[in-house]
């Protein structure tokens, strides 16, 4: 009986397992669908993840889907590069397809914030996002003048023509004195700009513009925060993605100039004018009368440039990664101008129960050559080389110049020197997470940047003025002594954070996000330098060192200790709150004067989300206000110390030991402090078809950290950059104005139109010098002028331009110009308070719209960009007009005579070269307005259908594409995008050591596979 009631009870036993377990088969099932984009078509690639767990898969080339196991409660995350993430629950449902929606249509966008992400309905702080499929769609050298016209409020400069060069970026208005560029963090670790990025990496960038928005970074992020984040695997299927492109480049515009039997006419009207000048033999009898040289056509041309990138990316269940090679070859439009660049990428993940680990890692290495100058004005009467190929230059007793001045040929000192800059730069990032409880996370990060920068001049002696009879000028047979110069510089910071975070919601309506955290940074920058200038170096080598040298060196190091704080609270999506706090101690400033607190705070309302909102036009409806404090510290780290020069040993020969003291401490200097105010209304109409936003923004720095002095009441001026100029916290700059942006997106069955547009209006002002502070004036303008063109003092922007207004020309052919008291008179009756306004360098407006059109299988993208309300001081028509050992344009043969009064050119003689027709004035002022269209491409993705055919190959598009295609603009030079180095000489045209910009014409076609 007992073994009945044995047997008994294991069948039951049994029955209930088996029971047991038929439940729990059937709680789980295979889930399978096909993942559209909006216009129907499938997307490869898309990662459908079971919610809370590491299962899932990618989509195949038709888009669709298979996941097994999956719980019938279950609900599925469907991400996509681009699209709006969507969360779908399973609900005992074995078909699931989705149609995936682009991520500029939702409210629920997720953009990335200061240590974190955020929903972008939930802001309230100034943040723009630029799209990384429209910057991929522009070909460049630099990631950063893709942005250029994208968002508002960033204004972005680029000096064309040389291959490689370098793109300024200011958010909302210069305010400091210091710096102007924003901070570039990628991928979490602070990089020196966009260089080394590839395109093809980038996932999203990010653009931090008010104090509420960058308040976290503290004292690093005054001038505004650039985030960008770079593409991470997906699980599912290894994917390869290579992207090549070929471009031809071409001078946008030439300029009208005289040829040779022009030249002659011109030379012989200045000869007439200036009776202490002969007229010179070739400008009377010349040689070759049919000889006219193009020096334009010999320092321009046209040139290739080439891009390729691949990647591999893909990933299993617990990691993913992605992998990438790029190279960018460019020659630029000006004769010597070449760059290189290659960079690698590799970001991977790892994932497994609570805890998470991410490395990023990128290198880069690039090589830059550039002429020494470019002089496109030589005389068109010289010729380039003698019947021997020799580089002709000519003295004064050859006869071509009016002013009997030695003229030295500019190609020779461009073809004879070997001149390079080498720039390897590595940037990563090692994080990892722990989740310590629902919705509780810590979180480590270490990140650095290391750049090498290498430079090489070398530059041999070599015979210049030739005789007729082709032997060397015994007097002028050598162009100055070989040189030499080597340079080496490291910059490398790092920087750990110790990262706190919770996000939960509660009672399904308060929302908290909150973050506390630490931050050490260390920065140090090294440099070294070697040069020489003999009359006969062997190898262009510093160990053939033969004769005089310099030997020079410095060292930067600098550290900031961080501790930071911040609170996103929404209650039920309706109401918003942000508050932030960072306190940061620098090395920079001496003791009790290290610490500065940097708070912000920011709301916001849904009033959408209101129960009582009820309209079907208005989709969206969102108002929103900020307010933050931030610092800077855009100082040497050791003005707090006293600085001596020496003693300096004998190095080279024989010398005295010697030293002295450079600069006195100033112990008393603290930070920069910029305060920002910010208030925004975001508008949605039909589901947000159209959407639209206006900011106004108040920014004001505070205390300046600026190269000033008070100065005695003998009137003089500061001159920047000429000595160790002391700082003083006392200065104030403000910069405020209006941004807008719309947005319109419509589709009519197989065929898609958005346009988007955005607008920036801004003033720029200085609010204070300081007690006793005289006015910045600009650079010396080298020969050019005896004169300062631009002055920074209260009342006016940065840089405003300052000079004499011009009024008219008097019976002699001279400029008359406005004196204070009205009345006209000529450049020697002038005094110093004759001067006035003559020209702002900073736009009133900037802007840029952008269409995309696309029909079944064709895309077509045109892009607008320009400024307006800004003046430009075009410092070349110095030159151009009154410089005559040059050549002129076409124009100047209209310069005013006896008989040609009804002409806005003086009279043309060679006291103008330091004359009074030479004064900084309105002559040289023009309008820098224009309109450019960007970019304009067209492209074909190829259909499925046909791409069965090719095995392995998933998506193929190719497309066409031209660059700076026309400007319209009234600006005589080059080109009306003028940048310089200098903060106190924006918006001068000529001053830079190489040619006036030129912007290139870029002709492209490039394809793109997927494997």
């Amino acid at each position: 009986m007992k073994e009945h009631l044995l047997t008994i009870r294991n069948i039951v036993t049994l029955w209930l397992l088996c029971l047991g377990t038929s439940s729990l088969w059937a709680q789980t099932l295979e889930v399978k669908g096909r993942v559209t984009d909006d216009s129907n078509q499938p997307l490869m690639g898309v990662s459908v993840v079971v919610k809370g767990t590491t299962q899932g898969v990618s989509t195949d080339m038709k888009g669709n889907y298979i996941l097994t196991n999956v719980p019938r409660g279950a609900t599925l995350e469907i991400s996509y590069i681009g699209m709006i993430t969507q969360n779908i629950a399973v609900n005992g449902r074995s078909l699931i397809n989705v149609q995936m929606k682009d991520e500029n249509q939702q409210l629920d966008e997720v953009v990335v914030v200061g240590y974190g992400t955020q929903k972008k309905s939930s802001m309230t702080a100034a943040v723009s996002s630029v799209s990384a499929k429209e910057v991929q769609k522009q070909v460049t050298a630099n990631v950063a003048s893709a942005l250029q016209g994208r968002t508002p409020g960033v204004e972005i400069l680029q000096r064309g023509g040389i291959a490689g060069a370098e793109v300024n970026i200011v958010v909302r208005g210069a305010g400091s004195f210091g710096a102007t560029a924003p901070l570039y963090v990628i991928d979490g670790a602070i990089a020196d700009g966009l260089e080394a990025l590839n395109p093809s990496d980038i996932e999203s960038i990010e653009i931090l513009k008010d104090g509420s928005a960058a308040a976290i970074y503290g004292s690093r992020a005054a001038n505004g925060v650039v985030l960008v984040t770079t593409k991470n695997g997906k699980s599912g299927k290894t994917i390869v993605e290579v992207d090549a492109s070929y471009s031809y480049q071409t001078p946008s515009k030439m300029l009208d100039m005289m040829n040779a039997e022009q030249w002659r006419t011109f030379a012989n009207q200045v000869a007439d004018n200036s009776p202490a000048y002969d007229r010179a033999p070739q400008n009377v009898n010349p040689t070759d009368p049919n000889r006219s040289t193009d020096w334009q056509d010999l320092y321009y041309r046209n040139a290739p440039m080439s891009s390729f990138n691949a990647s591999v990316s893909g990933g299993g269940e617990n990691s993913t990664f992605n992998t990438s090679l790029g190279y960018v070859r460019q020659e630029g439009i000006i004769i010597k101008s070449e760059y290189d660049k290659y960079n690698a990428r590799i970001n991977s993940t790892f994932k497994k129960g609570r805890f998470s680990l991410t490395e990023k890692l990128s290198i880069a290495n690039t090589k830059k050559v550039a002429p020494p100058s470019v002089r496109t004005l030589e005389m068109p009467t010289i010729p380039v080389t003698d019947e021997n190929g020799r580089y002709i230059s000519t003295a004064a007793s050859k006869g071509y110049s009016i002013t009997n001045s030695n003229i030295s040929n500019p190609l020779a000192a461009i073809y004879k020197q070997d001149a390079f800059t080498r720039n390897t730069s590595a940037t990563g990032s090692l994080s990892g997470a722990f989740k310590l409880m629902k919705g509780l996370q810590y979180k480590l990060n270490v990140a650095g940047t290391y750049v090498n920068t290498n430079t090489y001049k070398h530059t041999p002696a070599y015979n210049t003025f030739f005789n007729p009879d082709g032997t060397p000028d015994a007097k002028l047979n050598q162009t100055g002594r070989t040189s030499l110069s080597e340079g080496r510089a490291e910059h490398f910071n790092y920087t750990i954070d110790n990262l706190l975070t919770f996000n939960r919601t509660f009672q399904k309506k308060h929302h908290f996000d909150v973050l506390l955290g630490t931050s050490w940074m260390r920065d140090f920058y090294r440099k070294n330098s070697i040069s020489s200038g003999v009359n006969d170096l062997g190898a262009p080598t510093v160990k053939t060192y033969n004769g005089e040298g310099v030997v020079g060196s410095n060292q930067l190091n600098s550290a900031l200790l961080s501790f930071f704080g911040r609170l996103n609270y929404d209650y039920n999506n309706k109401y918003l709150l942000s508050l932030s706090l960072r306190r940061d101690e620098s090395s920079k400033f001496a003791k009790g004067h290290r610490v500065g607190y940097f708070p912000s705070a920011s709301v916001g309302w849904n009033i959408h989300s209101e129960p009582w909102f009820d309209t079907e036009l208005l989709s969206k409806l969102k108002v929103r206000a900020s307010y933050g404090e931030l610092g800077a510290n855009f100082i040497d780290p050791y003005t707090f110390l006293n600085l001596a020069y020496g003693p300096v040993p004998a190095i080279f020969g024989s010398s005295r030991q010697y030293g002295y003291v450079t600069r006195f401490a100033q112990q008393d200097l603290t930070w920069e402090t910029s305060i920002t105010s910010n208030a925004a209304i975001e508008v949605g109409v039909l589901n947000n078809m159209l959407t639209f936003t206006a900011e106004y923004f108040i920014k004001r720095n505070n205390n300046l950290l600026a190269p000033l002095e008070s100065l005695p009441s003998s009137g003089q001026t500061i001159t920047i950059n000429k000595g160790a100029v002391p700082n003083y916290n006392t200065a104030s700059v403000e910069n405020k104005g209006l941004e807008f942006s719309l947005e319109f997106r419509k589709k009519w069955d197989d065929f898609t139109l958005n346009f988007q547009t955005n607008l920036t209006y801004m003033k720029n002002k200085v609010l204070a010098l300081g007690e006793g502070v005289q006015p910045i004036r600009g650079e010396l303008m080298s020969a050019k002028f005896n004169d300062r063109p631009t002055i920074t003092k209260e009342g006016l922007p940065i840089g405003t331009f300052w000079g004499y207004k011009v009024v008219g020309i008097n019976d002699q052919g001279d400029f008359l110009y406005q004196a204070k008291d009205g009345t006209a008179k000529l450049a020697k009756q002038l005094k110093e308070d004759d001067k006035q306004v003559i020209g702002n360098p900073t736009p009133d407006f900037t802007f840029g719209y952008n269409l995309n059109l696309n029909y079944k299988n064709w895309d077509f993208t045109a892009f607008f960009q320009g400024v307006a309300g800004n003046e430009i001081f075009n410092a070349e028509k110095y030159d151009l007009y009154f410089n005559y050992n040059s050549n002129a344009p076409v124009d100047a043969l209209n310069s005013w005579t006896p008989t040609n009064r009804n002409t806005k050119l003086p009279i043309a003689k060679t006291d103008n070269y330091n004359g009074g027709n030479a004064l900084p004035s309105t002559f040289y002022i023009e309008d820098g307005s224009y309109l450019r269209l960007k970019n304009v491409q067209i492209g074909y993705t190829f259909p499925e259908s046909l791409l069965k055919k090719i095995g392995g190959l998933r998506s193929l598009r190719i497309y066409g594409s031209a660059q700076n295609l026309f400007t319209l603009t009234n600006y005589s030079l080059y080109d009306p995008e003028v940048s310089s180095n200098a903060l106190f000489n924006k918006g001068i045209d000529g001053l830079e050591a190489n040619a006036p910009a030129i912007n290139a014409r870029v002709y492209n076609m490039g394809l793109k596979l997927t494997f």
